[in-house]
């Protein structure tokens, strides 16, 4: 049995899909109620557990022998993953793959490399086997946007320098992997796509495949995070991840990682092909 957390999220619901395909036995796990029928749709088992649930994360955790652990950001993702940790121990789970971010450690100089760091660094006391997912922007963070680039023809890019996006997918391919063949415990998996692009980058793709025109727009740390929040999200993770985007211009999210074709045996998804799947987004 392997547990998935986020099972309905980003990476959570394309790694069901890759597990099931692969013949595991597998509990999805949502904090929505009403995702469960959807996801027993798949075959698979489906629960509700809320991360500060003790008894439900129990019940998720139960029986299994591997997990996989992502949280949304917010404040308290350090202890959710703490929590899910414990019950994993609890429950006599082997190995857990917890999903973190590129350049997680010690050292980290960023907030969410610290945040991250001090999650991985409770599973390796824990006595379970880990793995660390370490991606780094997801390609699907575009369609954020889709509404303004249809609508306006306008990206607006809060990163300004180059960036190796990945493609969700990769992430949940490589997951699955590890989830399901031996020799991962113990390593930590970067992440990324095969090319680095910057915002003029991913106009120009998206006038490809659109025919379409569209502007790259820069956008302040000021806006960036401004219009994080009326999203919805916390102010100081919103400063996260400004600061997270501040390094882009220097170069240091250009950095390419042959992970995913150096596990899966294929080259990771291109950004090119990530806009034209999904090009009626941009049109609309």
């Amino acid at each position: 049995m392997i547990t998935v957390f986020g099972a309905t999220g980003t990476t959570g619901a394309p790694l069901v899909d890759t597990l099931m395909a692969k013949g595991a036995t597998v509990r999805a796990v949502t904090s929505d109620p009403s995702r469960l029928d959807a996801l027993k749709a798949k075959g698979c088992e489906a629960v509700v557990a809320n991360f500060t649930d003790p008894a439900a994360l129990a019940r998720a955790c139960d029986g299994a022998e591997k997990i996989y652990l992502v949280t949304p950001a917010h404040l308290d993702m350090r202890q959710w993953k703490a929590n899910v940790i414990a019950a994993a121990k609890t429950a006599g789970v082997r190995h857990v793959v917890v999903a973190t971010g590129l350049g997680a450690s010690p050292k980290a100089g960023l907030t969410f490399g610290k945040w991250h760091s001090e999650t991985q660094e409770l599973l390796k006391q824990s006595g379970l086997d880990w793995t660390f997912v370490q991606p780094t922007y997801f390609m699907q963070n575009l369609l954020w946007q889709a509404g303004n680039i249809a609508k306006d023809g306008v990206y607006y890019d809060d990163l300004g320098g180059p960036v190796a996006w990945i493609d969700a997918r990769d992430i949940a391919d490589v997951a699955a992997e590890a989830l399901t063949a031996p020799g991962y415990e113990g390593k930590g998996l970067g992440l990324t796509g095969p090319e680095a692009l910057a915002g003029e980058d991913i106009a120009a793709l998206l006038f490809e495949v659109t025919g379409r025109t569209v502007t790259c727009a820069p956008l302040s740390a000021e806006d960036a995070k401004a219009g994080m929040i009326a999203g919805g999200m916390q102010d100081e993770v919103a400063g996260a991840m400004v600061e997270l985007a501040s390094i882009a211009p220097k170069g240091y999210l250009a950095g390419i990682e042959t992970t995913v074709s150096d596990v899966l045996g294929r080259p990771a998804r291109r950004f090119a092909d990530f806009v034209a799947e999904n090009r009626d987004a941009f049109v609309k």
